[in-house]
């Protein structure tokens, strides 16, 4: 009883401050987080402890699946190098650049760890990004390419994360080694998620039934992270594989009564999931604070701080150096088809 009251004070919570964040203009994802935060430190709603795997499990699967689903592949083709050098290449040198800063700032801590905190912090919240161009009037280019970025960083992140803790664990790190697996579990995760795709297609061109196209949907959203997950694989890259393939046999699969009902339904589910997991990460905080002894709050912010501010130089430079490369590379007359530097601001 007290896990059910507990999850609908949160939900609940979480609808008034996204309701108070529409009216403030402000992006919900970190008016939800700051939200949180204060909700966690007042007790106004229990206490949640958060677990990650389950976190992950509940959470990623039907926004990753739904956010591939509408994304136009034209677009997400069109500009496959810059999403390539943001999602694979950016995410990679990030997380080396502030490992290596965070060695030299906390020497306690070891290059294992600070790897892993470099996997964390180095790929930009997709839904946050989102709520914030979806206010804008940019040029489609621009958001096609930071939304086609979201859906792969993640999974890059996960990967190098998944190999920096197991380094950690075990001790022991082989880069030639952390090679072979990362192109295995790429390639794997992607034919995997054709895959279960594919599955979804055929079964959604002999689904008549609204109620049971939708519950097949989710169904089909969270056996492929579940079964990609088992098999060591990136359940994030085959969710994503997955809805890219399926938006593509959709129009033919699905009927127009599931097309359209089915938009209002996954949209309204992602909404509320997008809420909880902000709040839920704003009240971590104060169970995180409460278990950290011999740190005062002043270093921990100088810390945060130096790390953040590594992030967001890094990408800066990135953005705007391949961009001008790009341009470069690409001659007089494709140069248009590559972000100029207002738009190469506006990505980093």
């Amino acid at each position: 009883m007290e896990i059910f009251e507990a999850t609908l004070a949160l939900l609940a919570a979480a609808l008034v401050l996204s309701a108070v964040a529409g009216r403030l203009a402000v992006p919900y994802p970190s008016f939800l987080v700051l939200g949180g935060l204060v909700l966690g430190f007042l007790r106004i709603v229990p206490g949640v402890s958060l677990d990650p795997a389950l976190a992950f499990a509940l959470f990623l699967p039907p926004i990753l699946f739904e956010a591939a689903y509408y994304t136009s592949w034209r677009d997400f083709r069109a500009n496959i190098r810059t999403i390539a050098s943001l999602a694979v290449a950016l995410v990679a040198f990030s997380t080396w650049v502030v490992a290596q800063v965070a060695d030299w700032l906390i020497p306690e801590m070891p290059l294992g760890a600070a790897i892993v905190l470099g996997a964390i912090v180095s790929p930009p919240d997709a839904a946050a990004a989102t709520a914030v161009l979806r206010r804008m009037h940019l040029p489609r280019r621009v958001i096609a390419i930071v939304e086609g970025e979201s859906l792969v960083n993640d999974a890059v992140a996960l990967v190098i994360y998944n190999f920096a803790v197991a380094a950690v664990v075990t001790g022991r790190f082989s880069r030639d080694e952390a090679a072979v697996a990362l192109g295995v579990t790429v390639v794997g995760s992607l034919a995997l998620g054709l895959l279960f795709g594919w599955v979804l297609a055929k079964l959604a061109e002999r689904i008549t039934d609204t109620l049971i196209g939708l519950a097949t949907s989710f169904l089909a959203a969270f056996a492929d992270y579940l079964a990609a997950e088992r098999l060591d694989l990136s359940g994030v890259l085959a969710v994503v594989a997955e809805g890219l393939y399926f938006a593509r046999r959709a129009p033919s699969a699905l009927t127009p009564d599931l097309r359209i009902g089915g938009a209002a339904v996954w949209r309204i589910v992602i909404f509320v999931l997008n809420a909880l997991a902000f709040v839920l990460i704003g009240l971590q905080l104060p169970q995180i604070l409460s278990e950290l002894r011999g740190y005062s709050i002043a270093t921990l912010a100088k810390d945060g701080a130096v790390i953040a501010g590594t992030v967001i130089a890094v990408r800066l430079v990135w953005v705007f150096g391949i961009s001008q490369t790009l341009r470069l590379l690409a001659g007089p007359k494709r140069r248009q088809s590559v972000a100029n530097l207002r738009e190469a601001a506006v990505v980093g």
